[in-house]
């Protein structure tokens, strides 16, 4: 036998049935009692969901656009780790429209910094990896 929760306790399979019967018949009592129609209430909650949905397709393009920047950095970070060589990667550069390759034996920040344009332009993605002789690092650029 199986077990099931709803919004009347704990219940088994069988009388799932009848709460669901109870549910819709509460939904029912609620709307008369507001003065909706069982219908109304559906497009109600349709439409909060689809302003929700769509305010957060909206926000999602300018939340998210400077994740992206930074793994299309950190993958041809990598790409230079894996071949041993510092050089600029083809390829995507997500939003920037410059970018600078940088590599250091000491720390990830001082490949970073050695990356052209640092300090002169708007980083939009930083990525770092670290290959067998030291830190490679690809900065893209606004």
């Amino acid at each position: 036998m199986s077990i099931a929760v709803d919004r009347f306790g704990v219940r088994d399979e069988g009388s799932m049935r009848s709460a669901a019967r109870m549910n819709a018949e509460m939904d029912k009592q609620d709307a008369s009692e507001n003065g909706f129609s069982q219908g109304s209430i559906c497009m109600q909650r349709f439409a909060f969901s689809m302003i929700v949905f769509g305010a957060m397709v909206f926000a999602l393009p300018s939340q998210f656009a400077s994740a992206c920047d930074n793994c299309i950095a950190k993958q041809k970070a990598s790409q230079q780790a894996s071949s041993g060589q510092m050089r600029h990667v083809g390829g995507s550069m997500g939003t920037g429209r410059y970018e600078g390759v940088g590599f250091s034996t000491v720390s990830s920040d001082d490949a970073i910094r050695k990356c052209c344009y640092w300090g002169q332009r708007s980083p939009v993605g930083i990525g770092v990896a670290r290959g067998q002789s030291g830190w490679y690092a690809t900065v893209l650029y606004r």
